[in-house]
């Protein structure tokens, strides 16, 4: 980010007289040699008024060192409350968007593509801005609340007869519903990464412990819950449809219900004050050489475009688009071709009844291993982990690339897929945003915008290029949809892999980086110069463990 050769003194985590209206984050400085690559700054927070007293820090007096064991469990059950909340909203969302193709087919293709472009312009324009100005806990709302329309259109669009004189008006509300879930999810998922940030601080300074290994323990249980609840969501259409006790209509009406009555319990979870701009203030003056104070103008305009300046000036957050892309072009290659072409024909599916139980298994497997990886990372650290989710997201694709031909595939194989997404799913809903808590804790709403910014992008382009990508002569690769149309699999199938190895490299470059400029703070404040590597890695508990 921006530099600052003008340090403010570092507050380390242990000291007594830290207060819950401060906490020590990291800047990156520029490029320029001749400044400090790592210095530490006060991000002040300004209270709105709306928060619990119980999480004021007048639990304990300011010279006591001991562990607020009581307020970190507060803590904890608030952060689980909204990890409850979150997940039974986008379960919802989530569920329908596997259904999408299968129940809609290229509309819903198309419909999901929508919804990621919107998603990714949402983090990429403006997300930062309305979490800064609103506080994570009201921009949560916000979010959820929009997700609610996304859900609805696909109750709406079933609600019409499914033939060509009404399909203008399904194809509307599934079009308007993915452009308004789309503006919302970039809300939410950076107001999630920023609660979350929050949390995992207050957590911290009550136990009077390191960041990273509250972040670790936090990541673990958002992720159970998060995809815990997906388990239940999405078994929820194919036991309806199984025993025949609903309808399409009435699933996703059921679907809507939760969504709207999970948003209307959010205020009931702690509102984390909301950040200021000292900091950022503090930065621009240095990088410009200001004596005077920063513009209004200037202080929005980094809120609006923190996550694209977070991109450009801090050079870990390059070598993380790897490890966002990969996840991006794999679930959209599974929910799109996989659910949509692959699962009917291999498992004699027209109804998609089996799309239920195929995606709740990728929820399962995701959320047992969110709980493991969770307890693994203080040891192991979160580098071995993101590894393995990247070598899990390559053995989805890999298989078809080896053998595309859909009728050659059957519960066994079917099974391995979906397991291994649920593998690497589980390592970027927890371990990957723990390791973005850690690596850009000094600008926490950017860092988490990045994550939709490079996830969504390489969603949307997945969705698209799932039904985009076309070929005239029916070949190995050269697949026949159900709806009779040809289309190249081989192509999509290579960006997938590619990204899978991108992420890999990505990560140890971006590890390697974060290492030199915790080394360069060290002996920037009078330590000495650790010149093992080795043991550095090992030592790094968010980074690679060697």
């Amino acid at each position: 980010m921006q530099s600052a050769s003008s340090s403010v003194s570092e507050a380390r985590e242990e000291e007594p007289s830290r207060t819950a209206t401060s906490i020590s984050t990291s800047v990156v400085s520029s490029s320029s040699s001749s400044r400090r690559s790592l210095s530490y700054q006060q991000v002040s927070f300004t209270d709105d008024g709306d928060h619990d007293d119980d999480y004021d820090n007048n639990d304990e007096d300011d010279n006591n060192t001991l562990q607020d064991l009581a307020g970190a469990r507060r803590t904890m059950w608030n952060f689980t409350l909204m990890s409850i909340l979150f997940s039974a909203n986008h379960g919802c969302v989530v569920s329908c968007l596997g259904l999408a193709s299968a129940r809609l087919g290229s509309t819903g293709a198309w419909q999901s593509g929508i919804l990621y472009i919107f998603y990714t312009s949402s983090a990429l324009l403006g997300a930062t801005y309305i979490v800064k100005q609103t506080g994570s806990r009201n921009a949560l709302f916000l979010g959820m609340l929009m997700y609610c329309f996304y859900v609805a259109c696909f109750w709406v669009a079933t609600l019409f007869p499914n033939d060509k004189e009404h399909e203008a008006q399904r194809v509307s509300a599934a079009y308007i519903g993915a452009a308004i879930g789309g503006i919302g999810a970039g809300f939410l998922w950076t107001a999630q990464g920023a609660y979350f940030a929050q949390s995992a601080e207050d957590h911290a300074r009550r136990l009077r412990g390191p960041v990273s290994a509250s972040t670790a323990s936090l990541a673990g249980v958002f992720a159970f819950f998060y995809l815990g609840e997906e388990v239940a969501l999405r078994l929820l259409s194919s036991f309806l449809l199984e025993f025949r006790i609903a309808s399409w209509s009435a699933i996703f009406g059921i679907y809507t219900a939760v969504t709207v009555l999970s948003t209307l319990a959010i205020p009931c979870v702690h509102n984390y004050p909301k950040t200021t701009m000292n900091d950022v203030v503090e930065r621009n003056e240095d990088e410009h050489d200001r004596t005077e104070q920063t513009t209004t103008i200037s202080a929005i305009f980094y809120k609006v475009s923190a996550a694209l300046q977070l991109l450009v000036n801090d050079r870990k957050m390059k070598w993380m688009i790897g490890l966002n892309a990969v996840f991006g072009f794999t679930a959209s290659f599974l929910n799109s071709y996989v659910n949509g072409q692959v699962v009917p024909v291999a498992l004699d599916d027209p109804d998609s009844k089996y799309i239920g139980v195929l995606s709740s298994w990728v929820s399962t497997v995701a959320a047992a291993m969110s709980l493991v990886f969770g307890r693994l990372a203080p040891r192991t650290g979160k580098g071995p982990i993101l590894i393995l989710g990247a070598v899990c997201f390559f053995l989805v694709v890999f298989p078809f690339v080896v053998q595309p031909d859909a009728t050659q595939y059957g519960w066994t194989a079917l099974i391995f897929i979906y397991t291994m997404h649920g593998f690497g799913r589980s390592t970027f809903e927890g371990t990957l945003k723990a390791t973005f808590a850690d690596y850009f804790s000094y600008e926490k709403e950017g860092a988490f915008a990045n994550i939709i910014l490079q996830n969504g992008l390489s969603g949307a382009i997945g969705y698209i290029l799932t039904f985009s990508l076309l070929c005239d002569t029916p070949s190995r690769y050269c697949i026949e949809y159900k709806n009779g149309t040809l289309h190249d699999v081989l192509t999509f199938e290579l960006i997938a892999i590619a990204s899978a190895i991108t992420a890999v490299f990505g990560y140890l470059r971006a590890s390697v980086i974060f290492q030199q400029e915790r080394e360069e703070e060290h002996v920037s404040d009078g330590g000495e110069p650790n010149n093992d590597t080795t043991m550095l890695l090992e030592q790094n508990d968010a980074g690679v463990s060697a």
